[in-house]
C-alpha cells in the first residue's frame, strides 16, 4: 500500500509538469519558518529536488527575542534582513528566485501577520490568504497564511495538507493526523479539508516529562519490544478516557515495581496518544497518518490497535517532507496564474 501511494504520486507529479505554465519559474526557494527552527531550500520546480538546503535554530521565537532587544528596525525590515543574508549564502546564480515562505513567518511575531483564513480549504490552497512583495533589488517572497476553526488554528500543516491531498483522493474521505507538539487532525472529504481538531498532547508530554512529579520517573530511550509493552500499556487505559487518573501510575511503576524509567516515558505516550486518539476508536473513517521518525512509530502502534489495515494509510517522514515542497509548488502555481 506504501509503494502503491508512491507510483500513483509519481503519475499525479508527471501530469503536473505536463500542465505547468511555461511562465512559471524552474526554481524556488522553499523557506520554512516554524517557531524553533528556520530552513531554507533551493527547489527545482517542476521535480521538486532540492539543490541546496540550509537550516538553524533561528525559528520566529528567536528571531522576535532579538527583534525586542534592538531599536533599529521595524519589525518586517528586522526579519527581511535576516533573510537576505541567508539567501545570500544560496549559489549566487539563483539567489533571486521567488521565495515562497509558509509556516511562522506570517504570524504576530513573524515577518509579515496575514489573518488566518477560515475552514474550508481546497486541495490547492486558493482560498489561502496570501501576501507577495519585493525586497532587495529584485527579490519576490510570497508569504502563506494560517488557517482557523472554532476549536483551533494552524499555520504550516495546512501547506502540508494540500501537498498530501493525492494520497487522500482515492479514499474520498478520512482525517489526516499531523502529530506534533500541538497535533492537528484535519477532516477530509473530495479535495477539501474542511475540519480541524488541535491537541497539545507533545507539549502536555513537554510539561509533564519536566516540571511535574513524573520527571524523575521517566528517561528518554530507544524504541524497542519493552518500551513498545510499556507504550501499548498507556494507550489502552489512554483510549478508555483513563489518562487522568492513570498518570501517577508512571511514578509507581519506578517507585514501588522499579521498572525501567526508559518504558516509564514510553508509557507516558502511550497514556497521551491514547487520549489523544480515543474518539477515532468506535468510528469507521479512514485515518491517514503522516509523520517523522520516532513519532510515526507510536502513532502507528497505537493506531493499528484501532483500525483496520484498509483504514490505516501510513504516510512516513520523507513522504512529510516532499509534501511540504508540493504544497508550496501549488501556491507558487496558483499565483503565477493570477
Amino acid at each position: 500500500m506504501f509503494h502503491l501511494y508512491s507510483e500513483q504520486y509519481r503519475k499525479k507529479e508527471s501530469n503536473q509538469r505536463t500542465n505547468m505554465n511555461m511562465t512559471v519559474p524552474h526554481y524556488f526557494i522553499s523557506c520554512d519558518w516554524g517557531t524553533t527552527n528556520f530552513r531554507l531550500r533551493l527547489v527545482a520546480t517542476e521535480t521538486l529536488e532540492v539543490l541546496w538546503e540550509n537550516q538553524s535554530d533561528q525559528g520566529v521565537k528567536k528571531r522576535f527575542e532579538a527583534f525586542n532587544a534592538q531599536t533599529e528596525f521595524d519589525q518586517k525590515n528586522f526579519y527581511l534582513n535576516y533573510l537576505f543574508k541567508e539567501v545570500q549564502k544560496i549559489p549566487e546564480e539563483h539567489r533571486n528566485h521567488t521565495i515562497v515562505s509558509s509556516g511562522m513567518s506570517s504570524s504576530n511575531i513573524g515577518l509579515y501577520e496575514l489573518p488566518y483564513t477560515n475552514l474550508p480549504f481546497d486541495k490547492n490552497g486558493n482560498t489561502f490568504f496570501r501576501k507577495s512583495f519585493t525586497f532587495g533589488e529584485k527579490q519576490t517572497i510570497l508569504l502563506i497564511s494560517g488557517i482557523r476553526s472554532e476549536t483551533g488554528m494552524m499555520r504550516g500543516e495546512e501547506v502540508q495538507a494540500i501537498g498530501l491531498e493525492e494520497y487522500l483522493e482515492p479514499y474520498a474521505e478520512g482525517v489526516l493526523l499531523l502529530p506534533g507538539t500541538h497535533s492537528k487532525h484535519i477532516s477530509y472529504r473530495q479535495g477539501s479539508f474542511y475540519a480541524l481538531k488541535n491537541f497539545m498532547t507533545g507539549e502536555l508530554f513537554e510539561v509533564l516529562g519536566t516540571n511535574s512529579i513524573l520527571a524523575n520517573s521517566i528517561e528518554a530511550g530507544k524504541w524497542n519490544y519493552e518500551c513498545r509493552k510499556a507504550f501499548l500499556k498507556g494507550f489502552n487505559l489512554g483510549i478508555k478516557g483513563a489518562m487522568t487518573s492513570s498518570l501517577l501510575q508512571v511514578r509507581a511503576r519506578q517507585v514501588i515495581e522499579k521498572k525501567s524509567k526508559k518504558g516509564n516515558y514510553y508509557m507516558l505516550s502511550g497514556l497521551l496518544i491514547g487520549d489523544e486518539l480515543s474518539y477515532l476508536r468506535d468510528t469507521d473513517e479512514n485515518v491517514f497518518l503522516a509523520a517523522p521518525g520516532t513519532i510515526f512509530e507510536l502513532y502507528r502502534t497505537g493506531l493499528e490497535k484501532l483500525k483496520a489495515p484498509e483504514k490505516l494509510m501510513l504516510l512516513n517522514g520523507s513522504i512529510l517532507e516532499r509534501a511540504l515542497l508540493n504544497g508550496q509548488k501549488k501556491i507558487l502555481l496558483s499565483h503565477a496564474k493570477h
